[in-house]
């Protein structure tokens, strides 16, 4: 697993993960996003590799179901991106990946800057809405 997972990720073993990884069912869910995304990172950064490195289909966010991780290609496209190696790397060595609970909707592992952008959003748009009825 990579590190800055919380600990709910931390019980589903490497070996485990590993093999989730060479189910078909994720093989063609990868492709899908690849494909959307170009084969390309979708990041782009001044490090990126999104030309020379191996891709990534990275979970922008995970979903726990009965206290269970989901399954990794049961998500909705739009919450898994393509990564190049690096900013893959550079990305879970920077953030901590929100972990949702799919019966409360609620993020179960928010860290602060997390919370920070979350309220910031919340903020905008509530501000929005406020213009809109006037």
């Amino acid at each position: 697993m990579v590190q800055g997972h919380c600990s709910l990720l931390k019980k589903v073993s490497t070996m485990q993960y590993s093999e989730k990884l060479k189910d078909p069912r994720w093989i063609e869910f990868r492709v899908k996003v690849y494909i959307r995304d170009g084969y390309s990172c979708v990041n782009r950064g001044s490090y990126c590799g999104w030309k020379t490195l191996r891709l990534h289909a990275h979970h922008k966010i995970y979903y726990v179901d009965n206290g269970k991780l989901v399954e990794p290609w049961d998500y909705p496209l739009y919450d898994v991106e393509t990564l190049c190696e690096t900013c893959h790397k550079v990305y879970h060595n920077t953030f901590t990946v929100p972990i949702m609970d799919r019966k409360t909707n609620k993020i179960i592992n928010e860290d602060e800057p997390t919370r920070r952008t979350r309220l910031a959003i919340e903020s905008m748009k509530e501000k929005e809405l406020e213009d809109e009825s006037k």
